[in-house]
């Protein structure tokens, strides 16, 4: 299941818990961050299999003509978000791109996604204690804004948003030359390999602001609680998530490990590693109050009413203060559930 899902089910008693079949310690292999992710009340109710993340594709061809500078050294040295909008807006008047770049929101319930861009301006959107909402701050109504305005300024397909569903129709967008950047997950690049055959595109880091940010995407693998085998099944996933299968899957997946020595390694990725390295570095800014957040036990109607709500503004039918009031306002109705 997604990490977004496991706090749901792992509250409500619809899986097994982990811990009676792990030895003490068994933790430490992995990195903290997906550890929390699949820990409700400090027991593990699913073990980590993979993560994926977010990164800025660009289309090589295009950039080459406009001279732009790429960043290189590490998720610090990404454009801030004045410097992608100055990017973008050469990229849509200066090149054959009908659009600047494409976001991949579309899921179906993958309103999550914009969340990165909340924490970058240094906002969250619950407290530390996650008993409350926290949006509707100026960094909250400033992250907001900031995304409706790539609508506004047409740097973006208006079908781009929250509630698309498909997500190739972004892929295939930057595959044709129709947009020149693509803000999009590692496991798009089998998509690109065999389908952007007039262009060459390459990676570079994620958007910064105020901090680094970027998304929490993957899986864990879990035992349902009506499991007529629970410990046979706990073995198939401890085998499932050992050093070696998991190199093996992510190497010829284009996803990211979460154990810490294969993070440690590096991995000899069968496609583009030099781009799967990047989205490596990427993945460590990964903030740890987003990755609770997400794998909160009611996330999943938060969820729902972010995608609500952020369609309004992304088609330009609410202004940003109205969408994280709303937002927050949502947010304390279902906490009070």
């Amino acid at each position: 299941m997604t990490w977004q899902s496991i706090g749901r089910y792992s509250s409500q008693g619809a899986l097994v818990d982990f811990s009676q079949y792990v030895d003490e310690g068994y933790s430490d292999a992995f990195e903290p961050v997906f550890w929390r992710a699949v820990s409700y009340e400090d027991k593990p109710y699913a073990l980590p299999h993979h993560t994926d993340t977010f990164a800025v594709y660009y289309n090589t061809d295009y950039f080459e003509k406009l001279g732009v500078s790429i960043p290189q050294q590490g998720p610090q040295s990404g454009w801030s978000w004045d410097q992608f909008i100055d990017v973008a807006r050469q990229v849509k008047d200066e090149t054959d791109a009908e659009y600047a770049f494409a976001f991949g929101f579309q899921g179906p319930n993958t309103a999550y996604r914009w969340l990165p861009f909340l924490y970058q301006n240094g906002g969250q959107l619950l407290n530390e204690n996650m008993d409350a909402p926290q949006i509707t701050n100026q960094a909250g109504v400033d992250a907001i804004a900031w995304t409706q305005s790539w609508f506004e300024e047409e740097l973006i397909p208006a079908g781009s948003t929250i509630k698309a569903t498909d997500s190739t129709s972004v892929t295939n967008l930057f595959a044709t030359g129709n947009t020149g950047m693509m803000i999009h997950g590692d496991w798009m690049m089998p998509y690109l390999k065999d389908n952007m055959k007039d262009f060459d595109w390459d990676v570079t880091y994620m958007v910064r602001n105020a901090g680094m940010a970027s998304d929490l995407g993957g899986n864990c693998l879990a035992i349902t609680k009506d499991s007529q085998n629970p410990e046979l099944a706990a073995d198939f996933i401890k085998f499932v998530v050992n050093e070696e299968n998991m190199r093996f899957f992510c190497r010829n997946s284009q996803f990211l490990p979460v154990r810490k020595s294969l993070i440690e390694q590096g991995i000899d990725y069968s496609y583009r590693p030099d781009a799967m390295q990047k989205f490596l570095e990427q993945a460590k800014t990964i903030p740890d109050h987003m990755a609770g957040v997400e794998t909160f036990p009611a996330f999943n109607e938060i969820n729902a009413l972010l995608e609500d709500q952020l369609e309004l503004a992304f088609t330009l039918q609410q202004e940003p203060e109205k969408t994280a009031q709303g937002i927050e306002d949502g947010i304390k109705e279902i906490l009070s559930e």
